[in-house]
């Protein structure tokens, strides 16, 4: 199909040409592979134009594209120039469906740093978060606070995961973990005013490690979750209290003893211990993450690894050492991919598979502070966003890698994010971010806020540059 077939402006019509080749990963919007001669002035809406035209579209898809993994923000043109190319010589260019910049929608104030966030799925879509004054809390979109936890914590709670999300039949469960080095599991019933602030109550205390917890990650289709924590230890739990060996480590410690003094008594507990422990790692670990595959897990650590764990043998089966030490990680399970956050500032791509012979496939650049936590996009399975310790929050795509751009110390390739979004309040480490199709992308940090940002009026938005 010629583009002459479409309305070109008589400056596209006399402009030179090049010769492209159209494709996408995308087999929903696929078009048979085919060369066209496009006018070289043609940009990103020019082209998006020539996609829509060719898809047959009911209503235009706003897209971008890639050259070289890198997204096009000038006429092709200027990127020829820009590239040292030829018009002469054929462009593959690849068309991706249009990241829409999240703006900022708004924020909730809460009493404290607050350290973690997880995002309840349809229907309710209730924001789970916990906070450096010891509690968790579970707030609405509008703001309302639905549920506290009481004082359990003796210290900063760290990590927080929904068990069973709430809904109108079923009472809700969560877990909290932090400084304490104690794990609590807390069930409420959700209250049908939503004006209304209901108490969650602890049922169990899950006990083993010997220092600061520091993430969890809950598999549903075992009823199974994994610990890991700063005493270089990842312990596997599951949330069926009966398999499960009855705890008598003691839960108190010297920073804690003081706040007992001016609280009421702790609620009393059901005090287990794990299935098993971990101990591959020889440094803090900074997180673990359950795999696609639910009896595998990953975790990273302070001593630089990434390690792949089975959790029905306990036994390690892969491990990557990375230049720099790890402190987060995501997994992109589509893509066999494995994206993991370092204290250097940057963010790496791994493949996880044994039979991988590369340490890492891409380095992400942009943070100018430690990258402490990912969330993946509901919409696009290259798509991603990370936070860091200097206020931002980034947004990732994988495809825009490039050989070409500024080479990371393997000789690899390497990128840069398609967005940047600052803390509204001006400032703050950011902890926590989590990612949903029906509240946007959620953030908490330093500066005691949930903020929320959500791409809006695709069609309308004009898309950034690259940062």
């Amino acid at each position: 199909m010629s583009t002459d077939a479409m309305d070109l402006d008589s400056a596209s019509i006399s402009a030179p040409r090049v010769q492209i080749n159209l494709s996408t990963r995308d087999p929903t919007l696929s078009v048979p592979l085919q060369s066209l001669r496009v006018p070289t002035n043609l940009k990103r809406y020019g082209l998006s134009t020539l996609v829509n035209h060719l898809l047959e579209t009911a209503k235009p898809i706003p897209f971008d594209f890639l050259i070289d993994g890198q997204y096009l923000r000038t006429s092709i043109d200027e990127y020829l120039t820009q590239a040292g190319l030829s018009s002469e010589k054929p462009l593959d260019v690849e068309y991706v469906r249009s990241q829409l910049p999240p703006t900022y929608i708004g924020s909730f104030e809460q009493d404290d740093w607050i350290s973690s966030i997880h995002l309840s799925p349809s229907p309710s879509s209730s924001i789970l978060t916990g906070s450096f004054n010891g509690t968790a809390q579970i707030t609405s979109l509008s703001g309302d606070v639905l549920v506290r936890t009481v004082p359990m914590h003796t210290h900063s709670v760290k990590t927080v995961t929904w068990i069973s999300p709430p809904s109108p039949t079923n009472e809700a469960t969560f877990l909290t973990a932090g400084i304490d080095r104690t794990i609590n599991l807390w069930s409420y019933t959700p209250s049908a005013d939503p004006s209304s602030t209901v108490q969650a109550s602890p049922t169990t205390s899950y006990i083993s490690h010997k220092s600061t917890i520091t993430s969890l990650s809950y598999s549903p289709s075992t009823s199974q979750f994994l610990s890991a924590s700063s005493d270089h230890t990842i312990a596997l739990w599951s949330t069926n209290s009966s398999l499960l060996p009855t705890s008598t480590a003691p839960t108190s410690t010297s920073f804690s003893r003081k706040r007992r003094r001016t609280t009421s008594k702790l609620p009393t507990t059901e005090r287990k211990g794990p299935l098993t422990v971990l101990t591959p790692h020889t440094a803090p670990v900074s997180q673990v993450i359950h795999s696609p595959d639910p009896t595998a897990a990953y975790s990273v650590s302070w001593d630089k690894s990434i390690i792949t764990h089975d959790l029905v043998t306990s036994q390690v089966v892969d491990t990557r050492v990375t230049q720099h030490a790890l402190l987060s990680i995501a997994t992109l399970p589509s893509l066999n991919l494995i994206a993991a956050g370092s204290a250097a500032r940057h963010i790496t791509l791994h493949d996880p598979r044994a039979s991988s012979k590369t340490v890492q496939s891409a380095v992400l650049r942009g943070h100018t502070n430690a990258v402490v936590t990912f969330a993946r996009s509901p919409e696009s399975d290259y798509v991603f966003a990370s936070g860091g310790h200097d206020g931002c929050v980034r947004i990732w795509d994988v495809r825009s890698v490039s050989s070409s751009t500024s080479a990371d110390e393997d000789g690899g390739k390497s990128g840069g994010s398609l967005f940047v979004i600052k803390r509204e309040s001006g400032g703050g480490k950011v902890f926590g971010v989590d990612w949903s199709k029906d509240v946007g992308l959620v953030s908490v940090g330093e500066d005691k806020k949930i903020q929320v940002n959500r791409g809006e009026g695709m069609a309308d938005v004009s898309v950034l540059e690259q940062s």
